[in-house]
């Protein structure tokens, strides 16, 4: 069978990955690659998660589960709204998830109707508009630029209709450029009624300063997105949460049983071990990301990429490259190739002026940091200048 639908016309392909599997091929080459274009922890998850997995195999905890997940993962999820920032959140709202992209689809399809608007910003998360388009709904992109720190305001919104939207996404910390959205955003869609889905996978992962936050602080209303790939380093566990209105529930419920039946069923016993005891894991890996944000900081801008906003949140630096190159996609294949060090094209992330940008993730070691900017240094200087 050749002809796919035509839902699949518009759904591109996820860039990084494409950058990821020609790195790889590099290497089975025999070449020395630095990874900075994948968004994955390099740590290993907390010790009490790898037994709590390892036991839950052992115990037989191997079978189906309810489809929105083990009733102790859900209302320890719940209590850690109550710990960090007094809500108090039910259990029942708490939808356990094969990983957010899971609850991402499952909530666009529990909301969006064919047609509808879903509106996302530009630089973004690049699932977000195919999830949009695999339920067949419009998506609405906000541009948001470096002048202004990346963020989405409520300036920015009000110049598009939002107050229609099936859904108006917010990611903070944000993928790809790290910006953190301020609790007036949040103040202003909840008093145009919009509904929000806030995905904060990041949450925690802030720097200088940064307070936690999570817009349910705001508005009980909203859908809020979470996991534990990115805090817990968990990524190939694929467990998500999704905190719903209760009205929601039953839908995500039904959605789940039909498309993953349940989350994986040794990952929650994990995650229950990771909500119990990593704090401190968290803290210690949040303090490393810090030395590589800023020596990965201080490398770029010492090489003439431009970075006038500097990210506060998850393990990314979106970088102005058009002193160098006018295609970030081109640019990419060509460092990757030439001084083997691979970064994801802006053009993985949007539109809006993307062919200027390239996102590094520190989600390498300080050591790998400092090579990748070593051979930079060398590369760059054989590039001609705009």
């Amino acid at each position: 069978m050749e002809r796919t639908s035509r839902r699949m016309d518009g759904f591109s392909s996820f860039i990084v990955m494409d950058i990821l599997e020609a790195a790889l091929e590099l290497e089975a080459r025999g070449h020395d690659v630095v990874h900075l274009e994948i968004g994955e922890p390099d740590f290993q998850p907390p010790e009490p998660v790898v037994e709590a997995m390892a036991r839950a195999v052992r115990d037989g905890k191997t079978h189906y589960t309810h489809s929105l997940g083990i009733p102790e993962l859900r209302e320890a999820i719940a209590a850690t709204y109550h710990e960090d920032f007094g809500l108090d959140v039910s259990p029942e709202r708490v939808c356990v998830t094969s990983g957010t992209s899971a609850a991402f689809l499952m909530v666009f399809a529990a909301l969006a109707e064919s047609g509808d608007t879903v509106v996302v910003t530009d630089p973004g998360y690049p699932c977000y508009p195919n999830f949009a388009r695999l339920v067949s709904a419009a998506v609405r992109a906000v541009p948001v630029s470096e002048e202004e720190g990346f963020e989405l305001t409520p300036e920015l919104l009000a110049r598009h209709d939002v107050s229609r939207a099936a859904l108006v996404v917010v990611s903070s910390p944000a993928n790809p450029t790290g910006a953190v959205t301020r609790r007036g955003t949040y103040e202003w869609l909840a008093g145009c009624g919009a509904p929000v889905l806030s995905d904060e996978i990041y949450r925690g992962l802030t720097y200088g300063g940064v307070q936690d936050f999570t817009a349910l602080q705001v508005d009980d209303r909203t859908i809020v997105v979470d996991g534990f790939s990115k805090r817990y380093a968990m990524t190939g566990c694929r467990l998500g949460w999704v905190v719903v209105p209760p009205g929601m529930v039953r839908s995500m419920n039904r959605l789940a049983q039909n498309l993953y039946i349940c989350p994986p069923s040794p990952s929650q016993w994990g995650g229950l071990a990771a909500l119990a005891h990593g704090k401190p894991f968290v803290a210690a890996m949040r303090a490393q990301y810090d030395l590589r944000r800023r020596a990965l900081l201080d490398g770029l801008r010492g090489l003439g990429f431009g970075v006038s906003h500097e990210p506060a949140g998850a393990f990314y630096v979106f970088a102005d490259i058009s002193r160098f190159s006018g295609d970030s996609h081109a640019f990419c294949l060509k460092m990757l190739h030439e001084a083997h060090v691979a970064a994801t094209p802006g053009t993985d992330f949007g539109k809006f002026r993307t062919n200027r940008y390239v996102r590094f993730a520190y989600t390498s070691s300080l050591e790998r940091i400092t090579e990748a900017l070593g051979r930079l240094a060398i590369w760059t200087a054989s590039l001609p200048r705009t």
